[in-house]
């Protein structure tokens, strides 16, 4: 199904560092789910972000942009780290609820294509991105999570979906947590840092449709506070084959 490069990555051992972010029940990650707790640098996340934000703020209605404007015009930011890129959460038009009900307080969008020339720099960020793809056929969703957005237990559609999904975490740290449909006991949470990148494949254990996932709004993670915070989730998956048949 996938080229033997991502074969070898599915096999690849969870290295010291990793294993901070990872707590488990069992012995480690089922083999379809890879993490990748660094993979972009500070100034790819804020040029990154700041893209994803855009394209996000602009197709919101007049009023949202007006409140936008004129907080900055008596706010100016600093830009000190990632998050002081997002605004305070009146500033935008949140979601209640979505239409499944899964996720909450949210704003969102399938993006077609990125304002590469806008953005110096965010070609390279979109092609390192790409070299973790297993298949090049892909659509490309944003998803922004107010302070106090979740997205709750769930299985992602089967008929909507391909086989992997891969997802970018900017902003506030959260849990994704992993819960087998099948087996109590088989579970596992990882902490998502802004920046992180993981990545989930439909293999033998089909960690890809097997689990309900949910991304939680705050908690604690090894002893340490998860405090809730915005965040803009990327998530990238491939579309989803449709036979044909011959007449």
């Amino acid at each position: 199904m996938f080229p033997s490069s991502y074969r070898r990555l599915l096999y690849a051992p969870l290295t010291r560092e990793i294993h901070s972010f990872i707590r488990t029940k069992s012995a480690g990650l089922p083999e379809g789910f890879k993490f990748f707790p660094e993979f972009l640098s500070l100034s790819e996340q804020r040029t990154l972000l700041s893209a994803a934000l855009s394209k996000l703020d602009s197709a919101e209605s007049k009023q949202a942009r007006k409140r936008r404007k004129d907080f900055l015009a008596n706010h100016p930011q600093e830009h000190r780290a990632t998050e002081d890129l997002f605004l305070p959460d009146a500033c935008y038009n949140f979601q209640e609820g979505h239409y499944d009900g899964v996720i909450r307080h949210y704003r969102e969008m399938h993006l077609s294509s990125w304002p590469e020339d806008q953005n110096p720099g965010l070609s390279f960020i979109l092609a390192r991105l790409q070299g973790l793809y297993p298949t090049s056929n892909i659509q490309t969703h944003i998803l922004h999570l107010s302070s106090v957005g979740e997205i709750l237990g769930h299985v992602d559609n089967v008929e909507a979906s391909g086989t992997w999904i891969l997802g970018i975490s900017l902003g506030a740290a959260r849990v994704l947590r992993m819960e087998s449909t099948s087996n109590p006991e088989d579970s596992f949470e990882v902490l998502l840092p802004s920046g992180s990148v993981y990545l989930q494949m439909q293999v033998q254990d089909s960690v890809r449709y097997d689990y309900n996932h949910s991304v939680l709004k705050a908690g604690h993670f090894h002893g340490c506070e998860i405090k809730a915070g915005q965040r803009v989730s990327i998530m990238i998956r491939d579309r989803k084959e449709i036979p044909t048949f011959n007449s």
